[in-house]
């Protein structure tokens, strides 16, 4: 299998620090859901510079553990609180930039490698900042995964009711397929939220409808073929003015 991710575009929402974590937590409960299996959540804990393991229920992944969850250069970072004067990250702090995470799910506790890895940054308080969901898999874990499961990852960041976009491609699969300007692509699939624009599209490509949007399957097997790029290309030249942009 081509060495694929998931690559996010999401309705920026304004979000006090606690309410981030909320947000990070439904995304991972929902992903841990669908492994029908024992996997361990962590992330890197800068303070004592080592991995940080959640409980298996996740009662841990709260404002208690704000600093680990919450990716931030104490001293650089400028967060907005009730108290102007404090500029430190808080459970009630609000970020004009968004918040980041970047969180790890692993089969094996003491392995190194993590077979997921979920970078997620929202809240920003500005407008027009990105926010994004984005997935990575391990190679060896890559061996393993079928397009059903990518697709559950992909209802499961709809379930967060602000997924506008997403794709899973590889980089190779994206320098074939993309044209100058563009930050969203057309991939082995495609997800966009707005339902109405699918009667445009060419009856070459598989429509699977969600609820709140629809993924475009262009072939049965996630690899580069020049039968997945021309139907890339062809669906890419549907969408280009000012869609893919």
């Amino acid at each position: 299998m081509d060495k694929i991710k998931i690559i996010t575009r999401l309705q920026s929402i304004e979000m006090y620090a606690h309410e981030f974590i909320n947000f990070c937590k439904e995304i991972v409960v929902n992903i841990k859901d669908e492994l029908l299996q024992d996997v361990t959540v962590s992330t890197w804990d800068d303070i004592v510079n080592a991995v940080y393991h959640f409980q298996n229920n996740l009662s841990d992944f709260n404002v208690e553990n704000l600093e680990k969850i919450i990716i931030a250069n104490k001293g650089e970072d400028v967060f907005e609180n009730e108290n102007k004067n404090d500029k430190e990250l808080r459970k009630n702090s609000k970020s004009w930039a968004g918040f980041s995470s970047l969180l790890y799910i692993k089969k094996n506790k003491e392995s190194e490698e993590s077979e997921i890895s979920i970078s997620i940054t929202q809240g920003a308080y500005e407008a027009n900042k990105t926010a994004f969901i984005n997935v990575e898999f391990s190679d060896s874990f890559l061996k393993l995964i079928s397009k059903e499961f990518l697709i559950k990852i992909i209802k499961c960041i709809e379930m967060t009711g602000s997924l506008n976009y997403a794709v899973v491609i590889s980089n190779d699969f994206r320098r074939k397929v993309k044209t100058n300007g563009q930050n969203i692509w057309v991939g082995y699939l495609t997800y966009f939220k707005n339902q109405k624009i699918n009667n445009m599209l060419p009856g070459i490509v598989n429509i699977i409808e969600l609820n709140d949007g629809f993924i475009i399957d262009l072939n049965e097997k996630l690899e580069i073929s020049a039968e997945s790029i021309d139907k890339a290309i062809e669906v890419r030249n549907i969408f280009d003015v000012g869609f893919l942009h």
